[in-house]
């Protein structure tokens, strides 16, 4: 009697997922996407700085190694306070650099996964680093394709300048696969490297960390607008104020509240133009996760005011959190927010149109509800991190065995392999 095949087993892929950062908005897309590989069967090391925001598990390991520093520290400083941070931390980042080169050098991953890439500094070294280590796959997470400009003073939005681009070019051009958070991004992407071929969209996933309890009803709470995230200039705040000062002509009980850590805006400017609107509380500090549930619960929306934007992080707590999402149709937002399904979409820099989303969702909890409760039932159904983690995996795969029928050097993990340090 003939046996049966078996059936294949799934290679196990050893992945390193480099994060600078030990806290904020990307270090957790980072978190929870190496722990949605280990989920699947994966080996990860999650590369980042001291005093990590969380721990992992799903036998995910965190190396803290790099002399790195937390988003929202020093961001209150100026004059030549800042300009001597700026030139500290640049000697941290070329250190961070050199230990990423030191660990590859010795754990020799199958996969190593880089994101954001900002700075002329990182093609440059991205491509020393790999020289020696050698790792069979280079990834990248391009959350913004084109940086956004975080400089106080500069009237410009987006990053310039030859050196940058073509330092970005050539860290791009050195990747086997450049990851985005969509089609609108792929296409700026594509836009801005057009040399670089292997552009793969994967979905935002959800942001389920932050969750500790079935969310209550949109409609349920107060009528709060809550605006969260990184201070900046881009993010339509000054919009959201003017919208605001409409909303409280018909909507008087209604409140704002501004949270999130000061990243490139006049925060004494900030402060007093609320003041002169009225019912609005700014919070001008990160917020600790452990209080970001209850600040978006409190909320009976959420709005994302952006002037520009490729994918929002913000997008996906709200949804998690079974908020609707007031937002401008910008970048990829007009796929997270679904027009009148799980949220409300207006034109970029229209206060009136601003304010009359804002205030159709307070005069509605019914409306508010149903858009909130959509929006988590779509985010459960569709952007777990195992089956993000999955999309990625399969493509790292697909690599690897096509680096194995190219070269006799196994390109996959075998008994030889170095084993991983304690």
């Amino acid at each position: 009697m003939q046996r049966e095949a078996e059936p294949e087993s799934r290679p196990v892929v050893r992945i390193t997922v480099v994060e600078f950062s030990p806290s904020g908005g990307l270090y957790q897309f980072a978190v929870q996407l190496a722990s949605g590989m280990g989920a699947i069967g994966h080996t990860v090391d999650l590369l980042t700085g001291a005093d990590p925001e969380f721990e992992v598990g799903h036998g995910v390991r965190q190396v803290t190694i790099l002399p790195t520093w937390h988003p929202a520290a020093g961001a209150d400083s100026a004059g030549l306070v800042r300009i001597v941070r700026r030139g500290y931390r640049a000697g941290r980042y070329v250190l961070a650099w050199l230990r990423i080169g030191r660990y590859l050098r010795r754990e020799r991953p199958d996969v190593v996964q880089f994101a954001e890439w900002r700075f002329a500094l990182d093609g440059w070294l991205l491509r020393t680093v790999l020289a020696r280590a050698r790792p069979p796959v280079v990834a990248d997470i391009a959350h913004t394709p084109v940086p956004l400009n975080e400089r106080r003073r500069s009237a410009t939005l987006q990053k310039s300048g030859p050196l940058l681009r073509r330092s970005l070019r050539r860290a791009y051009e050195r990747t086997d696969v450049v990851f985005v958070l969509g089609e609108q991004s792929r296409r700026d992407f594509r836009a801005a490297y057009p040399s670089v071929t292997n552009v793969q969209v994967i979905p935002h996933g959800d942001e389920g960390l932050y969750l500790s309890a079935e969310p209550s009803p949109a409609g349920e709470a107060p009528p709060t607008v809550l605006f969260f995230g990184g201070l900046a200039r881009y993010k339509g705040l000054d919009l959201l104020l003017d919208a605001f000062e409409v909303v409280l002509t018909s909507c008087r009980e209604a409140r704002l509240v501004i949270a999130g850590p000061v990243v490139d805006i006049d925060l004494p400017q900030l402060r007093a133009r609320a003041e002169d609107v009225g019912r609005v509380e700014v919070r001008a500090e990160y917020v600790p996760v452990d209080q970001v549930e209850g600040l978006v619960t409190g909320a009976r929306l959420v709005v994302t005011p952006y002037s520009a934007a490729n994918q929002s992080g913000v997008v996906q707590v709200a949804h998690t959190l079974a908020r609707p999402v007031v937002a401008t149709d910008v970048g990829d937002l007009g796929e997270a927010v679904r027009h009148g399904e799980t949220g409300l979409l207006v034109t970029r820099g229209s206060a009136s149109a601003l304010a009359a989303a804002i205030t159709e969702l307070l005069d509605d909890p019914v409306l508010a509800t149903r858009l909130g409760t959509a929006a988590r039932e779509q985010t459960r159904a569709t952007r777990s991190w195992p089956e993000v983690a999955a999309r990625v995996c399969a493509v790292y795969t697909d690599l690897l065995r096509k680096r194995q029928q190219q070269s006799p050097a196994p390109a996959m993990p075998c008994p030889g392999a170095p084993s991983r340090a304690t």
